[in-house]
């Protein structure tokens, strides 16, 4: 562990917008990763399901270009047995491949490109491993709201991969407005949050109502309450990580907020472990705290 940790405290250097900062708290864990793993016998596969064509250009910062986590893994000192890149859109998966074939031609044969919905390939990737006898990390970083709650629950089952995930907090606030009028959205936030508490979580009855409000059709009331939206950001980041612990073992509770430039949060990067190994989560969790609370 304290070999991890000195290599970490060496090689983390973060840079001053959120995407870089994101980037640089994946690859750093996982460094930190295939060095813990280096002496084990179990096969170690990397899987990102937002693959992109492995370069980035910010829009943020002046439209800096950064390398994106797909080449950052492949270019990692240490190797995984075998990668797995998902991107839906095929023009950006042929860029990728382009990519591996110039630069990274003597890997080819370990790399496995699928182009498709991520949380179709990932249930299939997963289908055909056996964990039993492999330990994988997953990198989950979705453009919006693509990503769905079953999906999770398939990779925690493995009890074999340890999960980042980039949570879409700025859509699910669009999604909750303060008026309780969410009909539009509840299906798209289930499917996201895995559930329906959400509800009585974010919400609760207007305390200005009164005997003389008349309930309208577009009121926001619900069984005769109207509804109000009771719920910061501190709130919404603590729901989301109680609805993560629901189905991994174990969750990091140091997830880092990213906001804008105007101080509102864009996303949440969450990590969580599905292996039931005390002594795994322990290395883990020491390993990804570490990366999360210094910046």
């Amino acid at each position: 562990i304290d070999e991890v940790i000195e290599f970490m405290s060496m090689s983390q250097e973060f840079g001053g917008n959120w995407t870089e900062e994101k980037l640089n708290i994946f690859t750093s864990y996982l460094d930190a990763y295939l060095i813990a793993l280096q002496n084990q016998k179990f096969q170690k596969i990397y899987i990102d399901a937002f693959a992109g064509t492995g370069e980035i250009k910010t829009c943020d910062d002046g439209g800096r270009h950064l390398v994106g986590s797909a080449k950052r893994a492949l270019a990692s000192n240490k190797k995984f047995d075998h990668y797995y890149f998902v991107e839906a859109d095929s023009r950006k998966a042929r860029e990728l491949q382009n990519m591996i074939n110039i630069e990274f031609p003597q890997m080819r044969s370990i790399i496995t490109i699928f182009c498709g919905d991520a949380n179709d390939k990932l249930a299939e990737i997963i289908r055909g491993v056996d964990w039993r006898y492999t330990r994988g990390l997953l990198f989950l970083d979705p453009y919006a709201t693509q990503l769905n709650w079953s999906t999770l629950e398939n990779v925690a089952q493995t009890k074999s991969i340890d999960v980042w995930y980039l949570f879409p907090f700025s859509a699910l606030e669009r999604m909750l407005p303060k008026n309780g009028k969410y009909e539009m959205w509840e299906d798209c936030i289930d499917r996201l949050l895995g559930d329906s508490g959400w509800r009585e979580k974010f919400y609760k009855k207007d305390p200005q109502m009164t005997l003389f409000d008349l309930p309208t059709d577009d009121s926001g009331q619900k069984d005769g309450k109207r509804l109000v939206k009771d719920a910061n950001p501190d709130h919404i980041k603590d729901y989301i990580l109680s609805r993560l612990a629901t189905i991994f073992p174990c969750v990091s509770k140091h997830a880092r907020i990213f906001r804008n430039s105007k101080r509102s949060p864009m996303f949440l990067f969450c990590f969580a472990v599905s292996n039931e190994s005390k002594a795994a989560q322990k290395l883990a969790l020491r390993i990804a705290n570490h990366i999360l609370k210094n910046k």
